[in-house]
């Protein structure tokens, strides 16, 4: 079998930056699995692993705008720190949601100000994914209609006896 459209893969794959960093891995842990087509990988990676074969290793270099974005310094915002303070998220690496709703991390903070970067912490950057395939199979309805695989967790909604 091949991955294509409504299949579910399972891959194993390393993330490193172009200074040769990993920077997510799930090597040695369990196999990420999802549907093929249903959009919940990047879309350039979906693209590459299109008629792959179990253990097959792909080599896919991803440049920022089939990855996470530019970098675009008009998402740095400075915002008054009293608006923040009750939440308790006033220190450089916190989260914070944004009054549009959206996150942005905290990158410098002094007794007035917070500059937060609502940027995806990997914009700007090329990106390399090391991925094998570790199995295919056909995709359930369920899983085409839910664009989610079953996992034997999820299998059944937890009814005992069902997986």
């Amino acid at each position: 079998m091949k991955v294509a459209s409504r299949t579910v893969v399972s891959i194993e794959y390393e993330l490193s930056n172009e200074q040769g960093t990993v920077l997510d891995s799930n090597k040695g842990f369990a196999a990420l699995d999802f549907v093929q087509g249903a959009g919940t990988i990047l879309p350039a990676i979906e693209q590459a692993l299109y008629g792959s074969v179990i253990n097959e290793n792909k080599k896919i270099t991803l440049l920022p705008s089939h990855a996470f974005g530019l970098y675009d310094e008009a998402q740095v915002y400075r915002l008054p720190i009293q608006a923040y303070r009750h939440t308790g998220f006033v220190n450089v690496d916190d989260v914070i949601q944004m009054p549009d709703g959206r996150e942005a991390t905290i990158v410098a903070a002094d007794e007035n100000y917070l500059t937060a970067d609502a940027n995806h912490p990997l914009a700007g950057q090329t990106l390399y994914y090391d991925v094998t395939i570790k199995s295919i199979r056909a995709a359930t309805q369920e899983e085409i209609f839910t664009g989610q695989p079953i996992s034997a967790m999820q299998c059944c909604s937890g009814k005992p006896g069902c997986c």
